[in-house]
C-alpha cells in the first residue's frame, strides 16, 4: 500500500493565491481551481457553490465568488502563466476535485451535488508507476493564508480518501455515477476519458479506520498543528517538517534537500509535483493513525436519514444558525461552536452524556463531578437536547 500526499486547490500557479482560513478558529473555505476545459468541468461556476454565512470572520458572501472577492478584493484569479480571468466570468468553471462529501462550509443545493471520488489525468502515470491502487491512502493538502495576518500561512491536511477502487474506462463510471453521487465529478464525462490517455477515478472505502469510527473519505473541520506539514507559518510554507520515516523517501520532492531534525524528524523542500508518494510501511500506518486520534473530535460528519434520504443538520450547523432558528438566541462565534462541540465529545467519551433527552439530578452530578466549569457543559446538553428536537 502506499500513502499519497495530494496537493489540490488554489496555489500561486492556479488561482494565484491561497485558500483563506482563520488562524484562531481554524475554521477553513477551500478553493477548486479555475478551469476553462468544458470536458472536465461539467459546468459547475463559483457562484454555484453557495458557503455559509460569514464562516470564516472578517469574509462576507453567500457563495465561492462572493466570499474570493471579499477575500482578495478583487474578481481576478489566476489560470496559468500570465493568463487571467474574471472569476465571475460566464465560460470559467470550478474543478471540484476531490469530491469527499459535503464539506463543513457548504450549503446544501441541489445543482450541485457533491459525491465521493477523486479523480486525476495529468499525474495518473505517476500514481499507476508507484502502485497507487486499493487499500492506499490520499492525504489531501492545501495552501492556506490567514484572513486576518497575510503573513500566516501554510500546507494544512484537510481531506482524506482510502482507494476502494480505481475507475479506468466510462463504461464502469456509468456504474458508479449514482452509488456515489458523482453526476457532478468533472472527471467523470466520457469526453474527459476521450481527451486523456489515463483519466482514473479513485472510489473510496467504506472505512479508513472502523474502530475509530473514522469513514473512508471525507474533511477536518478545522485545521491545526497536527495537520501542518510546513516547518513554519511565517515564512517558506513548502519546506515540510515529516516524521523520519519519510526521510529519503518521497516522490516530486528536491531529493537534495533531505535534512533529518533531531531523531524523529526531518524537513525538505517541495517540488511544485501534486502527488507526493511513500510506501506505507508500519510506522507510516502508526503515524495515520495517531494522525486520525489526535483529530477523533475534528471529523466532519455530515448526517443523512437513511429512510427518506434527506439531509439533516448537523449540532455544529444548528449551533452556526440557532440565532436564527429560535428568537432571542445570540449569534454564537466559529470558536464558541468548536468548543460546544468538544465539550459534547468529551461528555461522550467519558459516558457521562448518553444521548438522553432530558436532564436529570444525576446527570447534573456527574457533570459536577467531572468537570470545574460544570455550567458550560450543562449549557452544551441543553443545546443538543435542543439540536435533536429540531431535527426530530
Amino acid at each position: 500500500m502506499k500513502l499519497v500526499l495530494s496537493r489540490k486547490g488554489f496555489d500561486s500557479g492556479s488561482g494565484g493565491c491561497l485558500s483563506p482560513y482563520d488562524h484562531d478558529s481554524g475554521h477553513y473555505i477551500w478553493f477548486p481551481i479555475p478551469e476553462k476545459v468544458n470536458s472536465y468541468s461539467n459546468q459547475i461556476r463559483y457562484t454555484d457553490i453557495l458557503v455559509k454565512n460569514e464562516y470564516l470572520c472578517n469574509l462576507k458572501g453567500s457563495n465561492l465568488s462572493e466570499v474570493y472577492k471579499s477575500f482578495k478584493g478583487k474578481d481576478q484569479v489566476k489560470l496559468r502563466k500570465n493568463e487571467y480571468a474574471s472569476i465571475d466570468d460566464p465560460n470559467l468553471f470550478t474543478h471540484f476535485d476531490p469530491m469527499l462529501g459535503k464539506p463543513p462550509w457548504l450549503v446544501e443545493n441541489k445543482n450541485f451535488i457533491i459525491g465521493k471520488g477523486f479523480g486525476q489525468f495529468n499525474a495518473a502515470p505517476h500514481l499507476e508507476n508507484h502502485n497507487v491502487k486499493d487499500g492506499s491512502i490520499f492525504l489531501f493538502f492545501g495552501g492556506f493564508q490567514s484572513t486576518s495576518n497575510k503573513i500566516v500561512s501554510g500546507h494544512y491536511i484537510y481531506g482524506w480518501l482510502k482507494i476502494k477502487k480505481r475507475i479506468e474506462t466510462y463504461m464502469e463510471c456509468k456504474e458508479i455515477i449514482e452509488p456515489y453521487n458523482l453526476e457532478h465529478h468533472p472527471h467523470i464525462t466520457e469526453a474527459a476519458f476521450k481527451r486523456n490517455q489515463k483519466n482514473y477515478i479513485f472510489l473510496p472505502d467504506q472505512w479508513l479506520f472502523e474502530d475509530l469510527n473514522i469513514p473512508g473519505c471525507g474533511y477536518f473541520i478545522t485545521l491545526n498543528d497536527d495537520l501542518l506539514l510546513s516547518c513554519s507559518k511565517e515564512s517558506n510554507k513548502a519546506t515540510w517538517k515529516l516524521p523520519i520515516f519519510f526521510y529519503k523517501n518521497l516522490t516530486q520532492v528536491h531529493q537534495k534537500t533531505w535534512q533529518i531534525e533531531q531523531e524523529k524528524f526531518c524537513t525538505v523542500k517541495t517540488g511544485i509535483g501534486q502527488e507526493f508518494v511513500t510506501h506505507l510501511s508500519k510506522k507510516g500506518e502508526e503515524w495515520v493513525r495517531e494522525l486520525f486520534l489526535k483529530n477523533q473530535n475534528n471529523i466532519y460528519r455530515h448526517k443523512i436519514h437513511a429512510e427518506s434520504g434527506e439531509k439533516e443538520m448537523d449540532f455544529q450547523d444548528y449551533l452556526m444558525q440557532k440565532h436564527i432558528l429560535k428568537k432571542g438566541e445570540r449569534q454564537l462565534k466559529s470558536v464558541s461552536v468548536q468548543q460546544y462541540f468538544n465539550r459534547l465529545e468529551s461528555m461522550r467519551r467519558h459516558g457521562i452524556y448518553n444521548e438522553e433527552d432530558l436532564i436529570d439530578d444525576i446527570l447534573v452530578r456527574k457533570i459536577q463531578e467531572h468537570y470545574k466549569d460544570w455550567k458550560t457543559y450543562l449549557k452544551t446538553v441543553e443545546h443538543y437536547i435542543n439540536y435533536k428536537t429540531i431535527n426530530q
